[in-house]
């Protein structure tokens, strides 16, 4: 019965990973013959997890104790926590080194001796040590004389033990040692700093020892827990957080819980559901075995009310003795609220209770929330779980609405989307549906809110047809059953004000399927009916139909006072959308007319709009503007990320149509870097999925173009040529008659371009630029069309060009610009071509402009560098610093440093290691 050396204690099974792994991680073979062990101790990283600190400390603990500077040790948590797995890694660790290990453990059960926990530990085979030391039997001593005799003798022997050998006195389970057994140790405590002794105690309280170095053990933090279920087996990373939510980081639940998601197979695929274990259930309900039955009856139900439980809100009384117990813990900084100390203990309280309990329970918390005007979503919750009858389950109905509107206004419309799921499981009602889909379109679940404005269409008309607005572009997916709820919605009897509204969304849809004509009276009508009714809401969908059938670019002022009128309507009107659409409108037109100070500051006012409403579709906008911005000022790059960015969460929205927008802004970026949209094998497959829609064909020209094939760029004109006399008058008919023009005029087809050119004149002096894409001024496009038609206003509308970009201050489209007059003035004016294409060069390498560098560096000729510069830029590149290129030379290094100066300022390059890449200056 000794305890030996580094041996287990007495009366028990050495502790093994498969005893304990929740505390001690898992190994393929573990020691568990009693005897000293002789191999190295390994760190504490190799053995167990999340206890580093703890061990490190007691390592310099026992090294002070061997060096005569004893100590006291105790390690304190609750049960499961990891006490026993740190106190086996330090006594392993002592062991390794040599040092002497005595250990002893208080038991629990009535009838056990004073000082069992001393006697088991020195039950041992070292010298001088015998539980004869706590003998208590002398005749006629009294009895506390008795016990201070006998704590001084044990005393006295550990000290003259600890003179031969390091002693490792271990203590295990302290908070339920006898009096008696604690006063042995106090009094060790006061006197052990003299001596080669180290204390190591365990106890899920604290103890009256104020000598003593105390280490409380927390529970795991996520990466423990997840490093455990590593250990485990390949483990899914979306398990380490539920299980440390489901067992508090209790590395003994932890076990448990792990053990479960092996045995199942789990633990590899993503987090699920996870019912708790029975031999867990066993081992919680161990907590709460001793409360009395009202105790357990009052956790029931504060496991029904959650995680915390708010004291003012529900009165438990009985709730006091469950603290105690530490089955509730209470916060000295909060003290009305009270939480369980593992979600496990509150699930396993839960889950004892009945069914006819459980009901009772969350029907009076839910009453006892809204007396106490709880925030919506708390009275919720326990609505919808006590919902089992007509006038509960409308009740449940009502908080979920209640509910819903809370996350709405926290901007929250995923969530109000579930609340109204929620809702409509226990009360279905028009009403309830069309609010779903007013969360679902601004959550950006569009599928979802189709079908709930379809499946109420019928019965209440023109709400159902306006909840999904300023979407279905380009006859996207979604435009076909939007017109189709319109074209219900008519065919009821509607007051003109609802009336209005509905006619302008179906002349809005009509317009984005390309039917101008059609479009255009039914978009009167609308104004007609608005006006008439001089509803605000009307007029706002009047005017955002109106905006649908014109051309912005020609109607420019016209826009702009249609986003003062749309703005000034939006709060009265209750169309916060309204709003949205005339910032976006602003944008188009600053854009438009060239006006960057007023784009950036209407840009700002959009961010601060998108921050308030919380909508996909304005966040969409947000990024688009961002896009453009970046293209404009040159940081091509960070621009197409941006873009992609916008398209990326459009798709997630849902709106597909806003995808093709992609290749458009793709395209404008390719004039600047040469770089193509990455569609040119894949032009054919685009064309199918878009036949014959203008402003397609138009993009697929222009990407043939900057492709460089004339036989696909043909075909597209082709096209164009049928399209453009049945062109609607709206915000695409620029893009597709400059573009259309530019392109013919590539391809040689004159007659064409002629007809293109006479269209797009009343654009000059505008840029074509817009949220979608930037292509610089109109000026320039016409230029290169009037050159091929032999038009001598191209030179004209060239300069004009660029005289339009200097003034509008976007670096890339000057440098555009600058480059395109030069090809037409090289062989007229070389000189001026020469220079143009010199400031050209500068800017396009300046700002990582490939392909106009490469054509400004061809027609900027000889004099850009003087024939010194370019031998001595031509060594720089080779890799020869200056001082090799003055010896080359024979000229001073002050001479080549002047030279290189002057090289890199006329390359619009910042240093010599830009030059080094040059390869043109390489020969």
């Amino acid at each position: 019965m000794g305890c030996g050396v580094a041996q287990p204690p007495p009366g028990r099974t050495p502790r093994t990973p498969e005893y304990n792994p929740g505390i001690r991680a898992p190994a393929a073979h573990t020691q568990t013959t009693p005897g000293p062990r002789l191999a190295p101790a390994p760190t504490p990283t190799q053995t167990l997890i999340g206890r580093v600190a703890e061990v490190v400390a007691l390592d310099e603990l026992r090294a002070a104790a061997e060096h005569g500077s004893g100590a006291v040790a105790l390690l304190t948590g609750e049960a499961g926590i990891g006490k026993t797995a740190v106190v086996e890694e330090a006594v392993s660790r002592a062991a390794a080194a040599g040092v002497t290990v005595l250990t002893g453990r208080a038991d629990p059960d009535e009838g056990a001796p004073a000082f069992w926990p001393w006697l088991r530990l020195l039950d041992s085979d070292v010298d001088g040590l015998s539980p004869s030391l706590l003998a208590l039997a002398d005749a006629g001593e009294p009895a506390a004389a008795a016990r201070f005799r006998a704590i001084r003798e044990v005393l006295s022997a550990l000290a003259v033990v600890a003179t031969r050998t390091p002693l490792v006195l271990v203590l295990e389970d302290l908070h339920w040692a006898d009096p008696a057994s604690l006063a042995l140790l106090a009094a060790l405590a006061r006197e052990v700093s003299a001596s080669r002794i180290l204390v190591l105690g365990t106890s899920r309280t604290g103890l009256d020892l104020p000598e003593a170095t105390v280490l409380p053990l927390g529970p795991w933090d996520v990466p423990a827990v997840a490093a455990y279920l590593g250990r485990l087996g390949p483990a899914h990373g979306t398990w380490a957080a539920v299980v440390h939510q489901l067992g508090g980081g209790n590395p003994l639940y932890t076990r448990e819980l792990g053990r479960l998601l092996v045995r199942e197979g789990r633990l590899a695929r993503p987090a699920g559901d996870l019912d708790l274990p029975d031999s867990l259930r066993r081992l919680v309900t161990r907590r709460t075995a001793h409360l009395a039955p009202a105790c357990r009856v009052a956790l029931g139900v504060a496991a029904a009310f959650g995680a915390e439980v708010d004291t003012t809100v529900l009165e438990l009384v009985e709730l006091a003795p469950a603290v105690e117990a530490g089955v509730l813990v209470d916060d000295p900084w909060a003290p009305a609220r009270l939480r369980f100390a593992h979600e496990l203990v509150r699930q396993a309280c839960y889950a004892d209770l009945s069914r006819e309990a459980r009901i009772g329970a969350h029907a009076r918390i839910a009453d006892a929330l809204a007396a106490a005007s709880a925030a919506p979503i708390e009275v919720a919750r326990h609505r919808v779980r006590a919902a089992v009858d007509p006038a509960s389950r409308r009740l449940a109905a009502e908080s979920c609405v209640a509910a819903a509107r809370q996350a709405t206004a926290a901007l929250d419309h995923g969530e109000a989307v579930r609340w109204l799921t929620r809702a409509l499981e226990n009360e279905s009602t028009a009403a309830i549906r069309l609010e779903r889909a007013g969360a679902a379109y601004r959550d950006g679940q569009l599928d979802l809110a189709v079908g709930d404005c379809e499946a109420v269409v019928d019965e209440i008309g023109a709400p159902a047809a306006l909840v999904i607005r300023g979407l279905g572009g380009f006859g996207g997916p979604l435009a076909p059953a939007l017109l189709r709820l319109c074209e219900r919605a008519l065919a009821r009897p509607l007051d003109d004000a609802d009336r209005a509204q509905v006619l302008a969304q179906y002349a809005f849809l009509i317009a984005e399927m390309h039917d101008g004509p059609r479009a255009e009276p039914i978009s009167r009508e609308a104004m007609t009916l608005a006006e008439r009714s001089g509803h605000p809401g009307a007029l706002v969908a009047a005017i955002h139909a109106r905006h649908e059938i014109m051309d912005p670019m020609l109607g420019v002022d016209e826009v702009l006072d249609l986003a003062r009128r749309g703005a000034e309507l939006a709060v009265p009107g209750g169309r916060p959308d309204a709003e949205l659409w005339s910032r976006v409108w602003r944008l188009d037109a600053y854009l438009c007319l060239g006006d960057l100070a007023g784009f950036d500051a209407e840009q700002a006012r959009l961010a601060e709009l998108a921050d308030r409403l919380g909508w996909p579709v304005a966040r969409w906008h947000l990024l688009r503007a961002r896009a453009v911005r970046r293209m404009l000022s040159g940081q091509v790059t960070e621009a197409l990320v941006t873009a992609i960015e916008a398209r990326d969460l459009a798709l997630r929205a849902q709106d597909t149509s806003a995808g093709l927008l992609l290749p458009a802004f793709q395209d404008g970026l390719g004039q600047l870097t040469g770089d193509t949209p990455g569609w040119d094998n894949d032009l054919a497959a685009i064309a199918i999925t878009i036949p014959g829609v203008p402003v397609g064909v138009t993009m697929l020209a222009r990407i043939a173009m900057r492709a460089g094939d004339r036989e696909r760029a043909a075909e597209q004109v082709a096209q164009l040529r049928g399209i453009l006399p049945r062109l609607p008058v709206d915000g695409r008919r620029p893009f597709i008659v400059v573009s259309a023009g530019e392109v013919a005029a590539w391809v040689g087809d004159r007659d064409f371009a002629a007809q293109c050119y006479r269209l797009a004149l009343p654009y000059a002096g505008r840029y074509l630029n817009n949220m979608s894409s930037c292509n610089g001024a109109v000026d320039r496009s016409l230029g290169v069309i009037a050159a091929t038609l032999g038009d001598p206003a191209a030179e004209r509308h060239l300069r004009d060009a660029v005289a339009m970009e200097e003034r509008q201050g976007s670096p890339p489209f000057l440098a555009l610009a600058q480059l395109t007059y030069a090809r037409f003035l090289r062989t007229g004016d070389p000189k001026t071509s020469r220079d143009l294409a010199g400031r050209a060069l500068a800017t396009a390498r300046r700002l990582g402009l490939h392909k106009i560098a490469e054509e400004a560096a061809t027609l900027a000729g000889d004099d850009l560098l003087t024939a010194r510069e370019r031998e001595i830029a031509g060594l720089v590149a080779r890799g020869l610093s200056n001082r090799e290129v003055a010896a080359r030379l024979f000229l001073s290094e002050r001479t080549v440093e002047t030279h290189v100066r002057s090289i890199l300022r006329k390359l619009g390059l910042t240093g010599r290691a830009d030059l080094r890449g040059t390869s043109q200056y390489q020969h």
